[in-house]
């Protein structure tokens, strides 16, 4: 599945969502979030960035046990219509999610499906064990999040120089900027103004979203499912943005054991929050040797209850992978 992986995004800024859950349980767990993005104001940056967590599914259209060869995953008892998980213009529109045994909470985007297979663009034959139950879930778009053009939820403009910034990153791991384009060829466009009406938002990923203008945005709004599995992050090599899974509480020492410390910043994992006294990012590393413990950039001592569960960008640099588990709680 493609995660964030941020490039070059030292030079960028964000501002904490303030994020307000709910849930009521159902059949599943229903619940809503509220974030809202901050404008400049008087901080005197050209951007303020906030991050809009995606934590809440979409309803499942398949939930079952399945067996994996390769890439063609088998699901018992699906009668699902033959092509309707494909993917659109280039976009995912479902993802499988693994719902039960030791990989639980690992997903892999959908390529295509017959009436009782998908096919994933990863290979999860050695992830579903024997028995192990999968769900097929529809993928979260942007435009879920902040809405369709003529009625997006942060301004928009004849360019990306001077609407609000979207930022997520492409598969070749590089920064990518998105924009609501208004006036003729409205819509969500790429820098370079192709159509992104299809793009998509992970699960336990954060948009970054940088406010040009100094007003707040009103409380962006979004509804679904809490998650009823356990939620894992995967940090490959490289920069990616991360929220907390579900709207919990998630805090830089839950780190400790998924972050590779060093003696230097500039040899270590480093997690990236916002200074919300200018919309910059900040930097936090896991000191080893003399002097242990969670630091600044600086090498201060950082506050350990820093809360991460709105988002942050965490840079990992190790080509061997690491994984931020939250164990299912509710």
């Amino acid at each position: 599945m493609k995660k964030t992986n941020l490039f070059a995004i030292l030079a960028l800024a964000a501002t904490p969502a303030f994020l307000h859950a709910q849930t009521t349980s159902y059949s599943d767990i229903v619940g809503y979030t509220t974030t809202v993005v901050k404008g400049t104001g008087s901080s005197g940056s050209s951007q303020y960035f906030s991050f809009v967590p995606i934590q809440l599914q979409k309803d499942k259209v398949f939930q079952g046990s399945a067996s994996a060869s390769a890439t063609t995953v088998t699901l018992s008892g699906a009668n699902l219509t033959s092509g309707a998980l494909n993917s659109v213009a280039s976009y995912p529109t479902h993802y499988l999610l693994l719902t039960s045994g030791a990989n639980a909470g690992l997903a892999s985007d959908i390529s295509s499906n017959t009436t009782s297979t998908v096919t994933t663009v990863d290979d999860l034959s050695a992830s579903i064990n024997a028995g192990a139950s999968v769900a097929i879930v529809p993928h979260i778009k942007v435009t879920d999040v902040l809405g369709v053009s003529g009625s997006q939820k942060i301004a928009g403009g004849s360019t990306a120089s001077v609407a609000d910034n979207i930022y997520l990153v492409g598969a070749d791991g590089n920064l990518k900027t998105f924009y609501y384009k208004t006036g003729v060829g409205a819509g969500l466009k790429t820098s370079a103004n192709a159509d992104a009406t299809g793009l998509v938002v992970y699960p336990g990923e954060s948009i970054l979203v940088g406010r040009k203008v100094t007003s707040d945005t009103a409380g962006i709004v979004q509804t679904g499912l809490v998650p009823t599995s356990d939620v894992k992050s995967v940090f490959t090599q490289g920069y990616s943005t991360a929220a907390s899974g579900a709207p919990v509480p998630l805090k830089l020492s839950d780190l400790t054991s998924v972050a590779a410390g060093a003696s230097t910043a500039a040899t270590a994992d480093n997690v990236f929050v916002i200074d919300s006294a200018n919309g910059q990012l900040k930097a936090f590393y896991y000191k080893t040797g003399v002097g242990a413990g969670w630091k600044t950039s600086a090498n201060a001592n950082a506050d350990v209850n820093t809360e991460l569960s709105d988002g942050f960008v965490f840079l990992r640099r190790s080509a061997t992978s690491t994984t931020l588990g939250q164990a299912k709680t509710w």
